[in-house]
């Protein structure tokens, strides 16, 4: 009954703020409609009618220059200049994210962070949402993976740090990455793109378009295989996307996406320093037995309604399920689960003016469930063992989140927004001997914002963000083995405040930037110590606990300079129209503990300090382009609390190239990475209790593709 009585006060509150928010548009209508205000029309507000998928590249950079943070956009042309494989191919050159492969660069099963997120994170994502089309992909606790994604299927990526995340109703510290896929309208009838490369790799793709009235199609396939840099990396990953789109002759749009992705990846495990320096190439030597892997079949279904009830109003409402089995040997146990999400989420959009302001109001309702079946198998050789575990996991998120955009001048526009979240974790265990035991937990909080974005010139803004962040834990972290009892309250909420403040430019041909810095204070951090769980156990196993007080201070930069045009032209040739381009993108990092019982003031491992990605570009109008680039770690950084262990610094020297004939729509790329052929660590394992932290980057390889766009 006390359970109940929680669930009626937040739907009630819910429902609560949802009737306010509609009593206040339909005041904003209401006088618009009695004339007592007449604006002319503005641009960018007219972006809200647009149906996100539908969204211009254009259309879409308009709708982040709103955003009063950081944020980043890559377009369709950047993914398709890459392997397209693994998200670091694209994100690299966003500062404050951090992408770390562990199984290779072409394994996405990757370690991400935005502004120190999820550094607990030695594999999977946390802290921070992954979607795709403003669906998540992360379980309903915040658990999650990318290796579902596909980026051949993507037409742009839109990055949202921290709180700038409040549009999609995220809550993390870290934010969202959403990935915008193709649709029927983006695509040619027939597009083929073939990829190869060093260690094995191989990548194919097919994918065709089609629209017809109000109807559009989209279907792409993908196959991509490696042997790997290292042993026992080997990969398969099959994927299938399509999407569906109807549009209803009141403008209503109707879309249903189907996706299936097939993922068997072998697990090589981490090093040691002493066998890092032997033989970077080599697997962990322990885990021969337990024939690590991770292998997976995902299905999922979306559906997205947008209706336009006005001019000024839309109505979205979207809906998805998904289903993920897995098999997944590790040294100390095989674990199997099936995992089944299934959520809804409505959002109101008004963009009449109020009291003679541009305004834009958002009010999204989501309700998000996952149930998983997880057995434990004692692991021999890789096969099913005696069991260990039998239990459901369940979570269950309920959020109203509010955002409101007022332009005071034709320069200034102030955001006040905010989350109302309640949250579930039951774990139901089938394995006691005198039958099945339930525990379970709740939390209810309330996360405000409040923002500015100022046009200081029509090409250059200033901005700034207070905002607060709450992440109870995941279900894998309150019932990780390695936990000292079965108790959920074990793990308390992380707890967040995010103050932010930057400039960037809007359209500018010679010179475009993007700087911002920023202090998150932190209570009751969640941290991964990786323990042994006997004596001289060849493996260790997760526990997790809260650090009473940290504090994340950063600082951001990334531009894009027009250095020389008409470059040709002055070395005394007749070619114009060439162009020379430096981008550069720079981190600073600094993540320590405040005052700790145990560490005091050092630094919290799993991040570099400095970190600088550099890339010269020549563009000829003929379609040839060249593009050297450096990635540098100049000094190491702690892979443990006690900052006695540091990984090394490096350098990496790549070179990608390549060429479009237009005429027939023939596009050839050509990608050398780590060009010196330099050992280094692409991630680290944090506070490992064996000492093996070190996840081998790849060494010098070549990768080459062509694709064929037939019209």
């Amino acid at each position: 009954m006390k359970t109940l009585r929680k669930q009626q006060l937040v739907i009630g509150t819910l429902l609560a703020l949802v009737v306010s928010s509609f009593l206040h548009a339909g005041y904003a209508i209401g006088e618009e409609q009695k004339g007592v205000v007449q604006l002319p029309a503005v641009t960018v507000e007219s972006s809200a009618e647009v149906p996100e998928r539908t969204r211009t590249e254009e259309q879409a950079r308009k709708e982040l220059q709103r955003t009063p943070g950081g944020v980043a956009l890559i377009g369709s042309q950047e993914i398709r200049e890459t392997r397209a494989t693994a998200l670091q191919d694209v994100l690299d050159f966003v500062p404050g994210v951090m992408v770390r492969p562990r199984f290779g660069n072409v394994a996405d099963e990757s370690q991400i962070s935005i502004r120190g997120s999820g550094l607990r994170n030695n594999y999977h994502l946390r802290g921070l949402t992954l979607l795709i089309d403003g669906f998540p992909l992360n379980n309903a606790d915040g658990f999650g993976d990318c290796e579902a994604a596909e980026l051949l299927a993507t037409k742009r990526i839109e990055v949202y740090k921290g709180a700038n995340a409040l549009r999609f109703g995220v809550n993390t510290l870290g934010g969202a990455i959403n990935l915008v896929t193709r649709t029927g309208e983006d695509n040619r009838p027939f597009e083929l793109r073939t990829e190869g490369g060093s260690f094995g790799f191989m990548k194919y793709s097919v994918a065709t378009g089609y629209t017809s009235g109000p109807f559009d199609l989209y279907l792409g396939l993908t196959h991509t295989s490696q042997d790997g840099y290292r042993q026992h990396s080997e990969l398969t990953r099959r994927r299938a996307y399509s999407s569906f789109g109807y549009r209803l002759a009141n403008g209503t749009t109707l879309r249903l996406d189907l996706n299936y992705t097939r993922s068997d990846q072998n697990i090589p495990g981490a090093l040691t320093r002493e066998e890092f320096k032997q033989n970077p190439r080599q697997r962990n030597p322990n885990n021969v037995a337990a024939k690590e892997a991770r292998d997976f079949d995902y299905y999922r279904g979306a559906f997205t309604a947008s209706i336009p009830l006005s001019d000024t109003q839309t109505l979205d409402w979207f809906t998805h399920l998904n289903d993920q089995y897995l098999e997944h040997p590790l040294s100390f146990a095989v674990i199997n689960q099936n995992t089944y999400n299934w959520g809804s989420e409505a959002r109101y959009q008004l963009t009449a003016p109020i009291a003679g302001y541009k305004n834009r109001l958002t009010v999204g309702l989501q309700y998000h469930q996952t149930r998983q079946v997880e057995q434990w198998f004692e692991n021999v050789r890789g096969n099913h063992g005696a069991k260990g575990r039998d239990q459901m996991n369940k979570a269950t998120s309920m959020g109203l989140y509010v955002e409101e955009q007022l332009s005071l001048t034709n320069s200034f526009m102030v955001l006040v927004g905010g989350r109302l979240q309640y949250v579930r974790r039951a774990i139901d265990d089938a394995f006691l001997g005198d039958g099945s035991s339930s525990n379970s937990i709740e939390y209810v909080d309330v996360s405000p914002k409040v923002g500015f974005v100022w046009n200081v010139h029509p090409t250059v803004q200033v901005y700034g963000n207070a905002s607060r962040a709450y992440e109870p834990p995941l279900l894998l972290e309150i019932t990780s083995p390695g936990q000292l009892s079965s108790d959920l309250r074990l793990l308390n909420p992380q707890k967040a405040w995010q103050f932010e403040i930057g400039t960037r430019s809007t359209t500018n041909e010679w010179l475009w930037w993007d700087m911002a810095v920023y202090d998150i204070e932190l209570w009751d951090e969640i941290q991964n110590v990786n323990i042994q769980p006997f004596p001289n156990a060849p493996f260790t196993i997760p526990r997790f606990r809260n650090i009473d007080r940290s504090r994340h201070l950063g600082a951001e930069f990334a531009v894009d300079a027009l250095l020389v045009k008409d470059v040709n032209r002055l070395l005394g040739g007749y070619t114009l129209g060439d162009t020379l381009r430096l981008r550069t993108a720079y981190t600073w990092s600094h993540f320590v503990f405040v005052d700790d019982v145990n560490f005091g003031n050092n630094d919290i491992p799993g991040a570099p300090e400095h970190a600088l990605y550099s890339e010269l570009r020549y563009n000829n109008p003929l379609g040839f382009w060249f593009a050297p680039n450096v990635q540098v770690i100049p000094t190491g950084y702690f892979a443990n609390s006690e900052n006695t262990v540091r990984t090394n610094p490096y350098t990496l020297v790549n070179l990608r190239f390549g060429y479009q004939y237009k005429p027939w729509n023939l596009d050839l790329f050509f990608e050398a990475r780590n060009l010196i052929d330099k050992d280094y660590m692409s991630g680290v394992i944090v506070d490992d209790a064996n000492g093996r932290f070190i996840e081998p980057g790849d060494g010098r390889a070549f990768y080459g593709g062509i694709s064929y766009r037939w019209q």
